[in-house]
């Protein structure tokens, strides 16, 4: 068995025969027996697999004596050599075939020959020609015996045929001969071993004599013979070359690297001496001699795992361990040999440079050692190596080491370094000076660390930064190239963020562990080393790091003048490329946590990146006339990506100022080069010269005064450059976004004045970019989820003073829009003077509501968004803001009732429209849909459990959901418009100028939606109260879908709004009785409430019961239901349940009062049974009643509950309305009047003293 990409085989090996058994049919017989034999075991019936191996037997013909042998495999024989073989066999006459046949090789050790190679045919012998003869008969006469039946089948040999078939069927695999082609003759030698190589390509015999024989299968000649092995036992071990990664790579792309080199290596165990001999094949020397016992055992795997041969993710089915030798104890040793034991003399430096390496890598995994010991170590190990290729990987492997120093790396490329000096550059290999340059660029890399870390460790003795805030706005104006103004709003606007970082600083402090032992391997890691020129840093490098690269390089330089100077000498040695250095001024500007005096630390840095830019070319920062330069282009983009905004804001201020003096030197320098003469005119050319230069503009910029000949302020003329003028846009954006991250970055304050429901607070990382990238809508929606989380009225932010209410006419709704607290403020940046944040800690906000400092804040935000912030744009993007909070967790109702009563507050009625669109298709429209066919399979809405199943809300919470998509759907319909808003504009502010870029901001969607038709709203209006009255009072209605509204509108159910349909009403009066009834049901169910009010609040107040019997109205009226006849069924249901004085208003609106009279006498015979029920003497008031009187009573039989705690004068005051709206020509006015008169006779003293009282 050998690799994957080779046929399995088993090979089974005889003194005669070899048998070859196919591995994949004999893994899976082998498997199929186990599954057969477990299922047995479990009792289980099971038919026996079918066994039948096919395997090849192949015969040894030509050799006397086989002790061992060794399956080679196919092999490939060329045409010359065919035809040569064929010739010496047959003659000049012999046949031969035109192409060489396939054969296996089967090599047998043993005697006569000493040693045998041989053939086998690929594919199995060719037939004889009298075979096919016969068995072409045989099948003849199978064929006439099937057509003709009378033919004797016998005919012929039958009994040949017979005991043929017998001893087919009976007898094994017959053995196929080899053909011993040649061999190696030696009578008296034999042989008892034979081992061939992994590759097949060489093999080792072992003989009597003491004598190991390495033999070249293909040529089948003995190569090499080694004597004194008695009984000696061999195996091999195959070696590839060892793969180098990583930075290497880099160093080596000039050398074409060819495919990994393999090595064979022989091992012999000799018992009788107790040695183990280690040989380079094919004439190698001797590699090493181990000791061993004589008693141990040599054991060589030549072979893979069985049936693994389909497995497509194992590369390579090769032994784990190819060659072991065990001792007498049981113990196991691996024998292992390095590559380079099989490289030549020539190659021996490398093999030892290799040796070396290995033990500074194990020297290099100790975790506890001195620095001087590793110093020591790396210098001695390094003054061995002798070639290149080690010495570069040595400096990589110390590069990448995490306890690596940087005395231990200068020391190693100054032992390489010593060496190279003495060759000239033009004269030195191509890996040669590779290693060169990586040795000048460490040493100039190391140089620079160290004087960066002095300078960072000293930082502790500095005290020359100024502790106070009194700032010298003039000053910095002359440094910054700018007005004092400017200068003036930056340190007011600094003092207040500057108070929100000390309140987050100490709410988000954490514990940071000091990582000063990694910070030198974190510093190699960021810079791209063997490529000419100077050096970059890599792109993938973590935030984290480049902010502590960023700190390591400028902690201990800024807060000095004199540091400054020095560190750029160091930064000009180091070789680094100069915009490297402008980048992590940056970050390490953008990422300071505290400034402590502004002025200060602003000259500081100006200073700072004047010495950066004095390291570069001025041509590489300069552009020419009316272009944008790449050097600022991505100095803006850096800060526009900043979600520290004012650092960004401050750190634009210095950038325009050093772009303008950098502008103002190039302009020098072109004026001296035209006002020379010719000579004058090569001189500066000369002085063009990168070094000069370079030099002339260090001295210039870093002693940069505000002289008129740099800049003049008062200078009537000045010539602006594109660059200036992006750095200014780019600072009145800053500007803004400043101001919202510090009104936004704050958790707002909370009091009893903020109740309404609110949505965690979550701060946001704010930055230009990320405000640009998101589009026109980014400010409202970052204000709206800072506003969710306030818990202020909505109410509150209806401003009037907005710029909207120019343009919008509010008729109706004037009324209900609160004045803002305060007049609106010009947009105008200069009058950020007066600006106050809301966070201003002084004595006067200590007594102001939460919602006056969150009201103070947007209005603030107003002056710089006024646009993006208007009560319309603003109430809509919060009310979208609650709608997705519930959309998240439908269960979470709250969210959904914030989201309405924003939506009501909303003054744009396009505005107000548009949302009601949205919220409708993306959020409501599904969820009521699939609460409506819960409700109309079962007639009712369902228990807890089968609600959560179906629609993820309990039954308590769908009656709340519905109840919420009845007041979602009466705000849709008072927001009805007639045309689409395209008129109406949502503007924006300049800061997205230009952009074209980001998605479409809500407000503008919410405008830019359709109409929504009439019809279909107040289809879904009458639905919703349906489906709302069904679940509030747990009514059961069979598929109330279908019977109580047309099938004509039926499909228009949850359709878009916006969808144009006509929908066709036409009068069924068995829908519109079922209507009636289902109306009736909800008066009757009302009728609870005010049973519960009069229960808890000790007295009669029917509020919600006045308001689900409103509801019962105006679907009536929607339906086209007779009103009256609900009005007449709630008047009798108050007068049934004795609620007279709300019977009473209803009856005034009571149009048919005859029919009220008709329906109210039966319920006034009942009441006064009641009544006559609870008197002491009821045999003598019965007696009172005529008899006409008591047979009517009698017959009274209604089936509902009469109230029995109604007075008698309540009753008195029902007959007396039933008489009076009762006709005398009606045949029960008689009744009326019987029952009047009883009601007197029988309390008539009660009765005058009521009168007499009354009077009185």
């Amino acid at each position: 068995m050998g690799d994957t990409a080779l046929t399995e085989e088993v090979y089974v090996i005889y003194n005669s025969v070899v048998c070859v058994l196919q591995g994949f049919s004999l893994f899976s017989t082998l498997r199929a027996c186990r599954n057969h034999l477990a299922r047995v075991q479990a009792n289980c019936d099971d038919l026996p697999p079918i066994t039948n191996l096919s395997y090849k037997k192949w015969g040894y013909k030509s050799q006397d004596i086989v002790n061992d042998s060794e399956v080679i495999g196919i092999t490939s024989v060329n045409s010359f050599d065919h035809l040569m073989t064929a010739s010496i066999c047959g003659g000049y006459n012999a046949s031969y075939r035109s192409s060489a046949p396939q054969h296996n090789l089967v090599l047998a050790t043993g005697k006569r020959p000493f040693v045998g190679f041989h053939y086998a045919l690929e594919g199995g012998s060719a037939p004889v020609l009298s075979d096919v003869a016969i068995a072409m008969a045989s099948k003849l006469a199978n064929a006439i015996g099937t057509a003709v039946p009378w033919f004797p089948m016998n005919w012929g040999n039958s009994k040949h045929q017979t005991s043929h078939e017998a001893s087919k069927t009976g007898v094994h695999e017959p053995v196929e001969p080899m053909t011993c082609r040649f061999g190696l003759s030696d009578v008296t030698r034999e042989g008892y071993s034979i081992i061939s190589s992994p590759n097949k390509t060489l093999s080792v015999v072992l003989d009597t004599m003491g004598r190991v024989l390495l033999m070249d299968n293909r040529s089948g000649t003995a190569v090499r013979m080694w004597k004194g092995y008695r009984d000696a036992q061999c195996g091999w071990i195959e070696v590839e070359e060892e793969k180098h990664s990583g930075i290497h790579k880099a160093f080596t792309k000039f050398k074409q690297t060819p495919q990994l080199r393999t090595a064979l290596f022989l091992v012999i165990y000799a018992p009788k001496k107790g040695v183990i001999d280690i040989w380079s094949v094919q004439q190698g020397p001797k590699i090493t001699t181990f000791t061993a016992s004589k008693h141990g055992r040599l054991l060589y795997i030549n072979h893979g795992l069985l049936g693994v041969n389909d497995n497509v993710h194992l590369t390579k089915n090769k032994p784990q361990y190819s060659c072991v030798f065990m001792d007498p104890l049981g113990g196991l040793k691996e024998i292992t040999v390095p590559f380079h034991f099989a490289l030549n003399s020539k190659n021996g430096k490398r093999a030892r440079d290799i040796h070396l390496l290995k033990k500074l890598k194990t020297f290099l995994r100790e975790e506890e050692y001195e620095y001087e010991k590793l110093v020591s170590h790396i210098e001695n190990v390094c003054s061995d190596l002798k070639t290149y290729e080690i010495k570069v990987q040595t400096l990589e492997i110390l590069m990448t080491n995490k306890n690596i120093i940087p005395d231990a790396l200068l020391v190693a490329t100054n032992c390489f370094g010593k060496k190279l000096e003495e060759y000239e550059k033009e004269e030195m290999e191509p890996t040669a000076k590779t290693l060169y340059l990586m040795i000048t660029q460490l040493q100039q890399i190391i140089q620079f660390y160290k004087h960066i870390k002095s300078q960072s460790d000293t930082l502790q003795d500095i005290s020359s930064v100024n502790d106070s805030n009194d700032s010298n706005s003039s000053s910095v104006a002359s440094i910054l190239f700018t007005s004092e103004s400017e200068i003036q709003r930056i340190f007011e606007l600094f003092d207040k963020v500057n108070s929100y970082r000390r309140s987050d600083f100490k709410k988000e402090c954490k514990v940071k562990f000091k990582e000063d032992d990694r910070m030198f391997l974190n510093f190699l890691f960021c810079f791209e080393f063997g490529a000419a020129g100077f050096m970059d840093i890599k792109r993938d490098i973590k935030t984290e790091r480049e902010y502590e690269i960023s700190r390591l390089l400028y902690e201990g330089c800024i807060h000095s003048c004199d540091r400054i100077e020095t560190w750029k000498e160091a930064a000009i040695y180091s070789n680094i490329q100069p915009f490297v250095f402008m980048k992590f001024a940056l970050i390490y500007w953008l990422n300071k946590n505290r400034i402590v005096c502004l002025e200060t630390e602003l000259k500081q840095f100006t200073q700072l990146l004047n010495a950066i830019c004095s390291i570069a070319n001025v041509e590489e920062i300069c552009a020419e006339y009316n272009e944008i330069s790449l050097w600022w282009k991505k100095v803006r983009n850096i800060l526009a990506d900043s979600i520290n905004p004012f650092n960004a804001l401050t750190a634009a201020l210095v950038c325009r100022a050093v772009a303008m003096s950098v502008e103002k030197y190039r302009e020098k320098c072109v004026n001296e080069i035209q006002s020379n003469d010719d000579q004058g005119i090569k001189d500066i050319k000369k002085e063009n010269d990168l070094n000069v230069e370079v030099e002339q503009h260090r001295d210039y910029v870093s002693n940069l005064k505000s002289d008129d000949e740099v800049y003049n302020l008062t200078s009537e003329w000045e010539n602006v450059t594109k660059d200036s003028c992006q750095f200014t846009l780019l600072i009145g954006n800053l500007e803004d976004i400043t101001i919202l991250d510090a009104v936004v970055s704050q958790q707002p304050p909370s009091d009893e004045t903020t109740q309404f429901f609110a949505l965690p607070f979550v701060k946001f990382d704010i930055s230009l970019a990320s405000v640009l990238s998101k589009g026109k809508g980014s400010v409202s929606e970052i204000i709206a989820k800072w506003i969710a989380s306030t818990g202020i009225d909505p109410g509150q932010l209806v401003d009037s003073t907005d710029i909207e209410f120019d343009q919008l006419q509010l008729a109706n709704d004037s009324s209900e829009i609160p004045n803002s607290s305060g007049d609106i403020c010009d947009v105008n940046v200069s009058q950020c003077n007066s600006e106050k944040l809301p966070d201003e800690k002084s004595e006067e906000e200590d007594s102001r509501s939460a919602t006056t400092c969150i009201l103070e804040g947007i209005k603030l935000l107003k002056r710089h968004f006024p646009y993006s912030l208007t009560s319309s744009v603003l109430l809509a993007n919060v009310c979208w803001e609650f709608a997705m909070s519930w959309n998240k967790d439908i269960s979470q109702l709250n969210s959904l009732e914030a989201a309405l009563s924003v939506l009501q507050q909303i003054p744009m009625k396009h505005m107000r429209h548009g949302v009601c669109c949205l919220l409708w298709s993306v959020h409501i429209k599904k969820r009521m849909e699939a609460v409506a066919k819960l409700i109309n399979k079962l007639g009712k809405l369902p228990k807890e459990r089968l609600c959560m199943q179906e629609i993820g809300l309990s039954d308590a919470q769908a009656i709340v959901f519905l109840q919420n998509c009845v007041t979602f759907l009466e705000i849709f319909i008072d927001s009805e418009v007639l045309e689409a808003g395209e008129n109406t504009v949502i503007k924006s502010e300049e800061l997205w100028e230009g952009c074209t870029s980001g998605p479409q901001p809500f407000a503008a969607l919410a405008i830019s939606q359709a109409p929504a038709g009439y019809d279909l709203i107040m289809l879904h209006v009458q639905l919703a109260d349906v489906l709302y009255m069904m679940a509030y009072f747990n009514l059961k209605v069979t598929k109330p879908l279908n019977n109580l509204f047309e099938s004509v509108v039926q499909p228009y159910f949850f359709q878009t709004m916006s969808d144009k349909v006509m929908l066709t009403w036409y009068r069924d009066d068995k829908r519109d009785n079922m209507r009636t009834v289902f109306l009736c049901r909800v008066i009757s169910a009302s009728m609870d409430f005010i049973h519960q009010e009069t229960t808890d609040e000790k007295m009669i107040s029917s509020m919600q019961a006045i308001q689900w019997m409103s509801k019962c109205q105006t679907l009536a009226s929607i339906w086209k239901i007779n009103n009256d006849e609900l009005r007449i069924y709630q008047v009798c249901q108050l007068y049934v349940n004795g609620f007279d004085r709300i019977a009473e208003d209803v009856v005034a609106a009571v149009n048919d009062v005859e029919k009220l009279a008709e329906d109210l006498l039966p319920i006034a015979g009942r009441r006064m049974m009641a009544y006559l029920s609870k008197t002491p003497d009821l045999l003598k008031e019965v007696a009172r009643i005529s008899p006409t009187l008591t047979k009517y009573l009698e017959s009274l039989d209604a089936p509902n509950v009469i109230c029995t705690n109604c007075s008698n004068d309540d009753n008195i005051e029902l007959i007396r309305r039933v008489s009076r709206h009762l006709p005398e020509t009606h045949p029960n006015y008689h009744l009326a009047q019987l029952m009047l008169d009883a009601a007197f006779e029988g309390t008539y003293e009660g009765f005058t003293r009521e009168h007499n009282i009354q009077v009185t």
